[in-house]
């Protein structure tokens, strides 16, 4: 079975599943229900000069024995639904709750009291957010000193670009700066949509890779769009906390450790480059070479990341409005200035871990982390040159023993047990199996090692002649991989019944060991050209373009879809047609800007750092 027809059977499965989670809720429960979310008319709230629109989250307590309170925390005290015990509302207090009541706290949580809440039930306010007729009317009031700063980096690095292009055209792209021709926009979108097919062939086997890059991203931005989702305002929250328990969303449920396929390919790129360019350069690599290699990979990540999150710290927020703003883009955005400098540092997966700016960028800090201990293991046993595969085979096995005793003392749990859609809507705060495992760079160890280890293996193999590809059994693993892939994502349905202590802290030390062992199996299939549909498909030269935008594109696509929903005034109706417009839209919007950023920010600064370092 093909790539297509796979998703296009996944799609048709989510369609039945989502019809299914439609039939099974409960309408009578519903009804008994306060509505979790609702939203007043922004615009015509804010019309008026006394306009005032307030956005906030209230928790409800009973003075006294009441059936409908403990009927809404019975409810909420099932995992598969959300705390009803909260209510978010958005009200525009000048028309709805009229008051001469100074203090918005006070009002807001009265308002809510006799707007939507059963008798002898109180409101107790958690957050709140207001805005009046006059914050709609002068929007912007001048600009700070970081956004001065990031205004000024945009101008300089605009600035460059224009005067490399300039200088590509006036010597025809002959010149002899290096520098300069770093910054030629010309010069950039060849090498960005270069095929390289006469290069070394052994790289070049390994061009599908860009397409198993551009597939991993697609189920990413699709994961990403369902998640956002939790967090606005819906019409149909009851979608959510049935939708889950689906078979067929497992993939969401069960499918986040096809993130350690990115790990994987990552640390044995490098590795095999780094063997590749000893071998033919005869010179011996060892930790003398450590600080150019993280000098390297700094220029080409740090660039991206700080202009984005310096973006979503300082102008973002002026990119738009609504009723959801503040609560998604403002919040994020304060978030993000809070955090800046540890991103600076890649450290922001480790300082403040409860509060995300731009939450795709976690991976960015453990690529970080983990490529620093990569690049000094490679380095050295290549200095040293030690037996490495038995090295690296045995340090992943004890990664994945560290990671069991790690989550069976810390009471950790894989995502598959603790997704349920309270700790999405709140991007699993407070849990600590996602802060102390999830986004931690143990978790992703063993998924490091393997990338080493299957460039090491590769790369013997090829300095012996030997074919691994004539076996019949390894041509046969390869094209199973896919399918591997999928039912170990499936079986997250069995796994599920299998709650002891022992029993979840096993599956954390095996489930992303073992996707990591099937992608090495795809990377030999790959490196060794094993022929096939799924590597024809993988090996378009449309996906190289796409693939080398990577960085990007991951960077981007959390900052386009939060935007998408942030500007909406009605409440979400949840469903495959929604989550899919979310995805398409942020598919299309986060390639079209990730072309941009690539050709005027880090292709540039990267080739400037080459040249410089060289």
């Amino acid at each position: 079975m093909g790539v297509d027809a796979m998703w296009r059977v996944f799609v048709c499965a989510l369609v039945a599943a989502a019809a299914a989670a439609a039939r099974e809720i409960n309408e009578d429960d519903q009804i008994r229900l306060p509505r979790l979310f609702h939203l007043d008319n922004y615009e015509r709230c804010l019309g008026p000069r006394d306009g005032l629109y307030c956005m906030g989250t209230v928790r409800m307590s009973a003075d006294k024995p009441s059936a409908a309170f403990n009927f809404i925390k019975d409810y909420s005290s099932d995992s598969q639904n959300f705390d009803r015990t909260l209510v978010h509302r958005g009200y525009c207090l000048s028309s709805r709750c009229p008051s001469k009541e100074v203090n918005r706290t006070l009002r807001f949580e009265r308002c809510i009291e006799q707007q939507a809440l059963s008798p002898g039930i109180r409101a107790s306010l958690e957050s709140i957010s207001c805005k009046t007729h006059e914050d709609l009317r002068v929007k912007q009031r001048g600009m700070d000193t970081p956004q001065r700063i990031m205004l000024g980096v945009i101008v300089v690095i605009l600035f460059f670009n224009v005067i490399g292009t300039l200088y590509h055209l006036a010597t025809n792209g002959e010149g002899k700066s290096k520098l300069l021709k770093a910054w030629s926009i010309q010069s950039n979108f060849a090498r960005l949509t270069a095929t390289y097919e006469d290069g070394d062939p052994r790289l070049s086997a390994l061009s599908p890779i860009q397409g198993v890059r551009v597939l991993l991203l697609s189920l990413v931005i699709m994961t990403h769009a369902a998640e956002i989702q939790y967090k606005v305002h819906l019409y149909n929250p009851e979608y959510f906390e049935r939708v889950l328990q689906q078979s067929v969303t497992m993939l969401i449920r069960n499918g986040s450790a096809l993130t350690q396929l990115f790990i994987v390919i990552s640390n044995f790129l490098f590795a095999y480059s780094m063997l590749l360019y000893s071998k033919n350069s005869q010179k011996q690599l060892g930790l003398a070479q450590l600080p150019m290699c993280i000098l390297h990979r700094l220029a080409r990540i740090i660039p991206v990341h700080l202009l984005l999150v310096g973006f979503a710290a300082t102008w973002w927020r002026q990119t738009g409005d609504g009723p959801q703003w503040e609560l998604t883009v403002g919040a994020e955005s304060d978030i993000c200035r809070k955090k800046f400098w540890t991103h600076a540092l890649f450290l922001h997966n480790f300082i403040y871990p409860d509060e995300h700016c731009l939450l795709p960028t976690w991976f960015l800090a453990v690529d970080m982390q983990l490529y620093i201990v990569a690049a000094f293991l490679t380095l050295y046993l290549m200095q040293k040159k030690k037996r490495q595969i038995p090295i690296l085979a045995t340090l992943f096995i004890a990664s994945c023993v560290m990671n069991f005793a790690l989550a069976y003392v810390n009471e950790w749990k894989s995502l598959l047990y603790i997704m349920v859609p309270e700790n999405v809507r709140q991007t699993f705060r407070g849990i600590s199996s996602f802060s102390q495992f999830y986004t931690a760079p143990w978790g992703s160890l063993p998924a490091c090692f393997m990338g080493l280890l299957t460039a090491h293996v590769h790369f013997d193999l090829q300095e012996q002649g030997y074919k691994i590809s004539k076996h019949k059994w390894f041509e046969w693993m390869f094209h199973l991989t896919l399918p591997l892939y999928m039912a170990w994502i499936l079986a997250g349905n069995a796994i599920l019944e299998h709650t002891t202590h022992v029993a979840t802290a096993a599956y954390v030390a095996i489930e992303r060991p073992s996707f990591a062992l099937l992608a090495a199996f795809t990377l030999l299939g790959i490196a060794n050209n094993i022929d096939g549909r799924l590597r024809r498909a993988w090996a378009w030269r449309g996906w190289a373009t796409i693939g080398r935008m990577s960085l990007s594109i991951m960077m981007l696509h959390w900052l386009v879809n939060v935007y998408i929903v942030g500007t909406r005034r009605t409440l979400t109706e949840a469903s495959v047609m929604s989550i899919s417009s979310d995805m398409l839209g942020t598919m299309f919007w986060t390639t079209l800007l990730a072309l941009p950023v690539t050709l005027l920010v880090e292709s540039p600064i990267l080739r400037s750092c080459t040249a410089l370092l060289s």
